[in-house]
């Protein structure tokens, strides 16, 4: 991967850190939150920035410490389980990677990838996570997970037989298709988000098939999709701190109290609106590749579609039950403080660049 990749990916978990902390509001907990925060992203930037062989040790802390946060999270079901057991079966796939052969080594590799980058049925170790964390942590977890593997997708990309194409870009349909589906169904904010940033990394899985130059194309709408979904999940995690957990609907006409809220929500909204468009823009550079008969194009623009469609849906909601509609007047409305304002601004700001300038 090139310089600028690597910085690039670098620079996007310093985003999403320094929003953490700055989103993260003086509690009794903290002094814990932001060791957690300066954990990760220290953990995560060395995985990004030293050798191959120190990283793999770094990875392996950057996955030690997502089982424990897991482990010792409220949350409890089977999807807990399941999500250590798969945590701690990829941490002895990364310990053994330089003893395996080529080709377990490949499919380790691709196990560990299809986790970073959340791809059904393997996603349960990210909604767990992002769903079980604390405060602004489950927002840099998303970074972190989309920004590491991204860096490992890019290895792997050019590595996939073209007799796989097909079926990946079949997986992804139903990845998107299933996400989607579940974010119909879901009464919680943070739980949609989860799910609405698996619908659109499915779009980025199906379209390895169609583009080269992952780099190129998929770094920028994965990192897109990282920073917008990290601002949407800190704007709601500010509004949480105000008014506590609350369903969707619960605290309709925040923009009209809270203008400085109202206005970052519509203009990250409009982001995840637009994110579908992105990658088939940055990517249709590399269409030679687009002749691949094991492709079906078809295949390429339902999944298009159906996460446009499904999301424009679904964001409309969310927006129309939180930003707009009538304000109510039994509870006190505090708009965000200049250092929260701040913190949505970066991501917004790197999430347009990432997008549109990248």
């Amino acid at each position: 991967m090139n310089i600028e990749a690597t910085v690039t990916l670098a620079f996007a978990i310093i985003l999403s850190a320094l929003g953490a902390i700055l989103g993260q509001p003086h509690s009794k907990q903290s002094t814990k939150i932001g060791v957690e925060i300066f954990v990760v992203s220290g953990l995560s930037l060395g995985v990004l920035l030293t050798p191959l062989s120190i990283n793999r040790y770094l990875l392996i802390g950057v996955l030690g410490y997502a089982a424990f946060s897991l482990f010792t999270s409220n949350r409890a079901g089977m999807g807990k389980t399941i999500s250590l057991a798969q945590l701690i079966l990829i941490i002895l796939f990364v310990l053994s990677s330089s003893w395996l052969d080529q080709p377990f080594f490949n499919l380790a590799q691709l196990f560990l990838v299809v986790t970073l980058v959340p791809l059904p049925p393997f996603h349960m170790p990210f909604v767990s996570l992002v769903g079980s964390s604390q405060g602004t942590p489950s927002a840099l977890w998303t970074t972190v997970f989309l920004a590491l593997g991204l860096a490992e997708l890019h290895q792997v990309a050019a590595l996939i037989p073209e007799g796989a194409h097909f079926a990946i870009s079949m997986l992804a349909l139903g990845s998107a298709f299933y996400a989607s589906v579940k974010c119909l169904g879901q009464v919680q904010i943070r739980s949609l988000l989860t799910y609405a940033t698996i619908a659109q990394v499915s779009l980025l899985w199906g379209l390895i098939p169609v583009f080269s130059a992952f780099a190129q194309w998929g770094i920028p709408f994965g990192l897109t999709i990282a920073l917008v979904m990290t601002g949407l999940i800190v704007s709601y995690q500010f509004v949480q701190q105000r008014f506590g957990s609350q369903n969707i609907g619960a605290f309709p006409g925040l923009a009209t109290p809270m203008p400085r809220l109202g206005t970052i929500l519509i203009i990250l909204i409009s982001l995840a609106v637009v994110l579908p468009v992105i990658p088939v823009l940055t990517g249709l550079t590399t269409l030679p590749t687009v002749g691949n008969q094991d492709v079906s194009l078809i295949v390429i623009s339902l999944i298009m579609l159906n996460v446009w469609a499904f999301g424009s849906w679904y964001y409309a909601h969310l927006l129309h039950q939180t930003a707009f509609g009538k304000a109510r007047s039994d509870i006190y409305y505090a708009d965000l403080k200049t250092a929260e304002t701040c913190a949505l601004t970066l991501l917004i700001a790197g999430a347009s660049y990432s997008g549109f300038l990248y």
